[in-house]
Order: C-alpha cells, then sequence, then structure tokens
C-alpha cells in the first residue's frame, strides 16, 4: 500500500465531487480527505493551477445556477441549502465559499456547494446609533484570516435620515467562525457601491487577505480622488487605501472593482461605450497598474450594439483570452492578442444574471478547528432544508438538526 503522503498528493489533483465519493473507498482515505491538512493541499493544489472553478450564477431571486468554467457548455440549476422564495447570494466568494440569504428576517447561511456543507450564522441584532434614523442597506463580504486560520464575515448596515433616503451613517461588525461571534470594528467611512442597481449584494472582492471596494468621495467631485479604493484586513480589523493606476481618466466614467486571478482589477467604462481594463500585477504597488485591455467602437459595435460595462472573470488555460460577462445578460471570450471577440453559448442560462468565480474546495463553512462544538448541516442531496419566515421558529429548527 502506498504511503499515506502519496496518496494525499494524487488525491489532492481531483475533483471535489470524486473526493467525496473516494471518501467510501476505506477508513485511511477518508481520514486524509477529511483532514485539515489535505483541504490546505486541494486547495492550494486547484488555485495554483487554476483547476475546477466553476461560475455560480445568481439571477435576482430567480435561482442559482452553476457552470463549470473549463467546458463552458452547460448551466446547472443548484439548490440552494435551505428553501424560501428570492434565495440569492449575498457576498463574495472565497476558498469555495460563499453567503447566501433568503430573506432579511433570517441569518445569513455560509455554504460550501460542492460538499454541500452549511451553517446558519448566529444572530446579531442591528443596533441603530441614534434616533430619527431608518435602516437602509446591509451589506456582507467573506474573508480568510491566514493568521489566525479562521474565516471572518463582515457586516456593513447604512444608515439614512427617515425623510429622506441619502447615506447618514454606518456600522461595521465582522463575525468569526472560529469564535462563532459578531464583534464591532472601526466604521467603514464611505457608502458602499452595490454590484448593480437592482442587487442588495455588495460590490466586494477578496485580494492578500482583505476585503476591497470602490468608494466615491464626494469631497472630491470630477478629480483623480474622486474614486478611491478601500480595503478592510479581516486578519488586522482595519481600514486601508489602495492607490488607483497613476493618470486614469475617470470623468463622466463608469468605474467598478473587480478581481481577476487574485489580482485587482478596475475597469473603466467612459460615455464612447469604450471598456478600459486595468490589473494590479503586484498588490500595493501603485506603479504596477497595468492596461490589460480596452474594447469599443468599432470592434464592439458588430457584436454588441449598446454595450455599457464589461466585468473580466477569468484567464483562459493558456492565458490568451480572458473571460468576459457583458451587461450581466451574455459571455465572450477576448482574444488580448487578437483584440478579437468570440460568444460563449451556454445552455440553461437565465437571460440575467450575475456570476461570481469560485474556487471548488472543501473547506468546511465552520470552524477549521475540530471540536470546537459548532453544528455544521450537510445538505441532503436533492431536497432543501425548509426554514419559517418568523425568526425564532427559524433558529430553532436550525440548532434542532445536525446533517450526516
Amino acid at each position: 500500500m502506498l504511503p499515506s503522503d502519496i496518496i494525499a498528493e494524487i488525491l489532492s489533483h481531483l475533483p471535489v465531487k470524486t473526493l467525496l465519493q473516494f471518501r467510501c473507498v476505506s477508513r485511511t482515505w477518508c481520514s486524509i480527505i477529511d483532514s485539515q491538512s489535505f483541504i490546505k493541499m486541494h486547495l492550494h493544489q486547484s488555485t495554483a493551477t487554476n483547476s475546477y472553478h466553476s461560475l455560480i450564477l445568481g439571477s435576482l431571486g430567480k435561482g442559482l445556477y452553476s457552470v463549470d468554467l473549463d467546458s463552458l457548455d452547460k448551466a446547472h440549476v443548484v439548490k440552494p441549502p435551505v428553501s424560501y422564495k428570492g434565495f440569492d447570494i449575498i457576498s463574495n466568494s472565497c476558498n469555495g465559499l460563499i453567503l447566501v440569504m433568503s430573506d432579511p428576517l433570517v441569518p445569513p447561511v455560509l455554504w460550501n456547494p460542492f460538499s454541500r456543507k452549511y451553517k446558519i450564522l448566529s444572530d446579531a441584532p442591528i443596533e441603530y446609533p441614534a434616533r430619527l434614523l431608518c435602516l437602509s442597506q446591509v451589506f456582507y463580504g467573506l474573508g480568510y484570516d491566514s493568521r489566525n486560520n479562521d474565516y471572518k464575515v463582515v457586516r456593513v448596515v447604512e444608515f439614512c435620515k427617515d425623510t429622506s433616503r441619502a447615506w447618514v451613517c454606518s456600522t461595521t461588525e465582522i463575525y468569526s467562525l472560529k469564535s462563532n461571534s459578531w464583534n464591532r470594528v472601526p466604521v467603514f467611512p464611505y457608502p458602499l457601491p452595490h454590484m448593480n442597481e437592482n442587487s442588495e449584494k455588495w460590490d466586494v472582492h477578496v485580494v492578500h487577505g482583505a476585503l476591497h471596494t470602490l468608494v466615491e468621495d464626494f469631497l472630491h467631485v470630477y478629480s483623480a480622488k474622486s474614486f478611491r479604493i478601500m480595503a478592510f484586513s479581516v486578519e488586522n480589523e482595519n481600514h486601508y487605501e489602495v492607490m488607483l493606476p497613476p493618470n486614469i481618466q475617470i470623468k463622466d466614467a463608469i468605474m467598478k472593482l473587480d478581481v481577476l486571478r487574485g489580482c485587482l482589477c478596475l475597469v473603466c467604462a467612459s460615455n464612447a461605450r469604450v471598456n478600459n481594463i486595468w490589473v494590479m500585477k503586484e498588490y500595493g504597488v501603485e506603479e504596477s497598474w497595468t492596461q490589460l485591455l480596452s474594447v469599443g467602437p468599432p470592434s464592439i459595435l458588430s457584436f454588441w450594439k449598446s454595450l455599457a460595462y464589461l466585468k473580466p472573470l477569468a484567464y483562459s488555460k493558456n492565458g490568451e483570452k480572458v473571460l468576459l460577462n457583458c451587461d450581466e445578460k451574455r459571455l465572450v471570450w477576448y482574444d488580448l492578442s487578437r483584440k478579437t471577440i468570440r460568444n460563449v453559448n451556454i445552455s440553461g442560462l437565465p437571460n440575467k444574471f450575475y456570476p461570481e468565480v469560485c474556487v471548488e474546495s472543501l473547506v468546511c463553512p465552520g470552524s477549521p478547528e475540530e471540536g470546537d462544538g459548532v453544528k455544521i448541516h450537510e445538505q441532503e442531496k436533492g431536497k432543501e432544508k425548509k426554514i419559517k419566515k418568523n425568526r425564532e421558529e427559524f433558529l430553532s429548527e436550525g440548532s434542532s438538526w445536525c446533517g450526516k
């Protein structure tokens, strides 16, 4: 029989679905696959080789879908871990985990759609900082604290005056899976951007162990400082700024922040329907910003008559093409050298969707520490756990059962 370390090395190259099946081969294999060291090895292997990535697609309350990035042939309906009308993605992805929610009255669910394990987060009542304020928005972000081996959820609650919808202030809290508790952290100093005008999802991206978001500084309108990239370190639990590309033209432009294979990227769409995509090749180094591509008339008009925004998703295996999402309606490959666009035909896609690139992993949506007492549920294949809208009934039901 092969040594355990050799078996682990071989198994680390396999997809999650196969690994879950191989747990039944023997106790030794099951022990290897379930170990924290193997889970980290498998995640590192998939990330380093750009293997086993999927698109998890939300469609504004119309269901969740997944598309394999290697084949890009068919969209599969994904059953959410718990069932309620309007179930949707509310966070970025992080090491195979995402946050989903069905209703503001119930806690969000941390979910690994590949292992089908999930955890209902502990409740955290929203505290109003002052009288005569109304709740405006609640945003969630997800990150990994590598120093403490802890996954953390950031919740930003925005408040407005009861006489208007204008932003007044925010509160920021962070949830630790290790401690299974919420704590207050320094307030985020700017109103946060939505992913789009119809979504409640925070436009946030994880790079270098921090959550990054593009905010507008209303004190410096029509200047290079009218936009800022703000970051929140989940390790140190503090905010800091990341510099924009030098001399970037942003007047009258629509700007969005994204991440492309672990690097921050900035999309700048002008009124002339030109999309410029910049990539920060070395994190934190302003001079490392490089313009990856520029797409616009006349080449784009033959393909898309009224393009407003391109979202970069992934590179091809050889790095010669970039997969782009066009106005949340279709996917295309952009050839970086030939500067040509090819439509990607995927059966089963909804008419409008927003994709989240997610690496397949065995990461458990609970504390990485064993024996922490936190119950992790396992989604039954083909079934959804029913939840009730009443918060107390929901929490009671969620804590009274445990998966296999």
